[in-house]
């Protein structure tokens, strides 16, 4: 009951509640001040670990049309000019401390038997559009026309694209697709041949008519003809699996029958750069014309084999999806700039990447196009392809070529995202296709293919190869490049532009490291104030509590029962103010905390607006926030334990005097 004495003095005593509100208002300054320097490392964190820094890299010259170096004076020479070069040596780039890592994309052509490859283009018609799909390649067909009359379709050379329309009905006896039910009746749009190159198949449509007629091509019933169609539209699905047949949406429309040459006939396709955007352009080698009557065909065995590669070639590229290898998708301008976003499922990991798993992502435009889903395997045959401009359209999609392009990667692919494409964001200055991709890339891991492509086979271009740099890094990496010569413009050399994107981190950090610098401050602020709080309440409670002490020794206390009773009187002040402190400190740190948050927060995007790309900071806002955190709260709170640690020291200076030393003077 001897503390009982002491407790009741305690009570009495006006200084108390002083104390117990000393106690109380240092405990909230130390935890809210513990919580803001915990969060404002934990935010730093979280930037380092959720911003990165990327690259954009794109290689200049004094170029021809073809991307090739000339002189600045030359006929051949457009200007100085962002372009694709093969083999072009990255690794001075890459040496520099400021890379994080690299990612260098290769591009590749993927059958996938029973899913055409097709794109999305609405009819509009009415108050709607009406859903259609269109052919992404040619096609070759076997065909009679249904007629007892021969139907005559007219060539006007100053004119070889006007049409006239003309509509005819066919009965198609078989095509290298095999996915598409055409209409009976076709509509003949144009032949789509120049003068010249019409004039050199002269005795090719001679042959075709049986007559000596070369002004127009006269198809005859009853003889069977295959010829080489362009790509086509106005299609939608069926209830059979894979299977696509004619949108007659109107009851008046017909397909186009129009002929072309084969892509595969091409001994070349090469980028020009001449335009405002990239383009391609083709140099034919050996095409013969692309229809003719198949008992021609079967005589001549040249032509036959000719048809045969054709058809197969053919089959396969009316299944042939555009696949993008990269180490990091996150790497791919668009993903990083926010304009391909993922929308459903997840990301690669860094483990598959790593092990070359078989997983992919597909857009929203292949969802759309195919019917596929999350989890859905893609059994894909893949061969080697080049670079396709983001405005290739239509010629966007790899060309097979069973003689060229043999199949080096087999395997089911696992579909584990879908990703969705945005408006472009990013620096208007650079060349329109950087910062652009396909509609319907496929993207997998570059390591999931066995056969490694040489570096040299690879195009460097701004769409294909970009540098992530540690954050906060780039003033580094300019000086690098410059002690290297490399971003000097030198007539005969390709030289290396970088236009960077941080996510807003380099804005972000900076606010994050003044809040960081606030919160040190007021840490050692409050620890300081605690530490003379303490000792000051230990030794004023002290004073207070050595008459007691005193007279309770007199009474026959022992010392040890006396400071026992004295800690617990000050470990119930402890308790009640720590308590009431980490309370007060929890709501602070949470109200204040985040209000300071969100209105720097606000200034950083407000600065960073039509600055920095805002798609990092926009998807990692949510995790840059202050909060109070119960075990930092509860540690701050266990401070104030050095009260009535320095109480007893206290305690221990007077406890051994003579019980009459500890009373006032006069009180003896």
């Amino acid at each position: 009951m001897h503390h009982k004495i002491f407790l009741k003095q305690m009570k009495r005593s006006k200084k108390t509640i002083l104390y117990l509100l000393l106690l109380f208002a240092v405990t909230a300054f130390f935890v809210t001040s513990v919580n803001l320097y915990q969060n404002s490392i934990h935010n730093l964190k979280v930037s380092e670990e959720t911003f990165s820094t990327l690259a954009v890299t794109e290689i200049y010259g004094e170029v021809d049309k073809y991307g090739e170096l000339v002189e600045p004076n030359s006929e051949e020479h457009i200007g100085y000019r962002a372009v694709g070069v093969k083999g072009y040596d990255v690794r001075e780039i890459l040496d520099s401390e400021a890379v994080e890592s690299y990612d260098l994309r290769s591009h590749y052509g993927a059958y996938i038997e029973g899913h055409p490859a097709m794109y999305y283009s609405p009819i509009i018609f009415g108050n709607g559009n009406i859903d259609n799909w269109s052919m992404r390649s040619n096609n070759v067909i076997r065909f009679k026309i249904d007629s007892s009359e021969p139907m005559e379709l007219e060539y006007y050379p100053p004119d070889p694209y006007k049409s006239e329309e003309g509509i005819f009905k066919i009965d198609i006896q078989d095509d290298a697709s095999d996915f598409w039910e055409y209409p009976e009746w076709m509509k003949y749009n144009c032949f789509g041949f120049m003068e010249e190159e019409w004039n050199a198949y002269r005795e090719d449509v001679k042959q075709l008519n049986q007559t000596d007629d070369t002004d127009r091509l006269i198809l005859y019933p009853g003889v069977e003809y295959l010829a080489v169609l362009g790509g086509q539209g106005f299609f939608k699905w069926t209830e059979k699996p894979g299977i696509l047949e004619y949108n007659d949406t109107k009851g008046d429309d017909h397909e186009s029958f129009y002929f072309v040459t084969p892509l595969q006939d091409y001994e070349t396709i090469r980028l020009t750069y001449d335009g405002f955007r990239e383009g391609l352009e083709y140099e034919k080698g050996f095409s013969p014309f692309p229809i003719q009557r198949v008992e021609d065909v079967e005589k001549d065995l040249k032509l036959k084999a000719y048809f045969e590669d054709i058809w197969q070639d053919t089959s396969i590229q009316q299944y042939t999806h555009n696949v993008v290898a990269t180490n990091d998708v996150t790497s791919v301008p668009a993903f990083h700039l926010g304009s391909a976003v993922l929308t459903e499922g997840r990301l690669i990991t860094q483990e598959e990447y790593e092990k070359g798993a078989k997983v992919c992502l597909i857009s929203e435009e292949m969802v759309k196009n195919q019917k596929w889903k999350i989890g859905d395997k893609l059994d894909m045959k893949l061969f080697e392809s080049e670079y396709i401009p983001g405005d290739a359209y239509p010629d966007d999609q790899p060309t097979y070529d069973g003689e060229e392009t043999p199949f080096v990667e087999e395997g089911e692919y696992e579909i584990v995202g879908i990703y969705s494409i945005y408006s472009t964001a990013g620096n208007t200055e650079l060349a329109p296709d950087t910062l652009e991709i396909l509609p319907y890339n496929i993207y997998i891991p570059t390591k999931s293919i066995s056969k490694e492509r040489e570096p040299e086979d690879l195009l460097i271009h701004g769409s294909t190869f970009s540098v992530k740099l540690k954050n906060g890094k780039v003033e580094e990496f300019l000086a690098d490049m410059e002690a290297k010569g490399l971003t000097e413009r030198k007539e005969g050399r390709y030289e290396p532009k970088f236009t960077f994107y941080d996510q807003g981190y380099s804005a972000v950090e900076s606010g994050l490291r003044s809040m960081n610098s606030t919160a040190k401050l007021l840490l050692l602020l409050s620890s300081v104030l605690l530490l003379i709080v303490c000792i000051l309440v230990a030794y004023f409670f002290w004073q207070n509590q050595r008459q007691t002490v005193g007279i309770f020794r007199l009474l026959g206390g022992t010392k040890r029962q006396a400071v026992l009773a004295v800690l617990r009187c000050a470990l119930i002040l402890t308790v009640l103010g720590a308590a009431a402190g980490g309370i007060l400190g929890w709501s602070v740190t949470y109200l204040a905390g985040t209000g300071i948050m969100e209105r720097n927060m606000e200034e950083l995007e407000t600065d960073m607006t039509g600055t920095y790309d805002m798609s990092g900071f926009a998807q990692q806002e949510a995790d840059i926030r202050i909060q109070a955190d119960p075990l930092a709260t509860m540690g701050a709170c266990s401070a104030a334990l050095l009260y009535p640690m320095f109480l007893l020291g206290f305690a221990a200076m007077d406890i051994h005097k003579e019980p009459r030393e500890l009373l006032p003077k006069g009180k003896g």
